[in-house]
């Protein structure tokens, strides 16, 4: 089991698992999801003409080779060279993820947000940041779908944005 430092849990799971234990609250009014992390459709959000090959298996992104793990220093790079700080975004602190479904031919949607502070409470981001960032991420192509045993599945994948003074100070997985 590879070991991973505090700074990799600090950053990557622990943002994760508190927005995952603060939606338990809602949970109660809704029903469970039947994997922990689906996207469901939502007419209201996504776009009606992407569809995914199987709804009932839907693999992390951590489930198969990741084409964000291989191609990570050129995300990267396209992000940090097209996001524009602007002067009123000095305040913005915290955590922005991304997630999505990257389908069977390798096209994404479903994308949601999910927005935490610097203290791993629920937050609420300039909403033209946060549409920035959104805009960047749906303009990445080349995604490539999950493989696994010769066969080609849907996947989930999320990018998250770990902002300070508006300024994006890393970007995760």
């Amino acid at each position: 089991m590879p070991f991973y430092p505090m700074n990799h849990f600090k950053t990557t799971v622990l943002p994760f698992l508190l927005l995952f234990l603060s939606l338990q609250g809602s949970a109660q009014e809704t029903a469970f999801p039947e994997h922990v992390g689906e996207i469901p459709f939502d007419s209201r959000k996504d776009d009606p003409h992407f569809t995914i090959c199987n709804e009932k298996q839907v693999f992390q992104y951590y489930n198969t080779n990741s084409y964000y793990k291989d191609h990570k220093k050129e995300i990267v790079k396209y992000l940090l060279g097209h996001y524009e700080a602007e002067d009123n975004f000095g305040d913005q602190n915290g955590y922005l993820t991304i997630k999505f479904i990257i389908n069977c031919k390798g096209e994404t949607g479903r994308f949601r947000i999910f927005e935490i502070d610097d203290n791993y409470q629920p937050a609420s981001f300039n909403k033209a940041l946060s549409g920035q960032l959104l805009h960047l991420v749906k303009q990445l192509r080349g995604w490539q779908p999950a493989v696994y045993k010769g066969q080609i599945y849907d996947s989930y994948q999320h990018i998250t944005f770990h902002m300070r003074k508006g300024k994006i100070i890393s970007i995760t997985p």
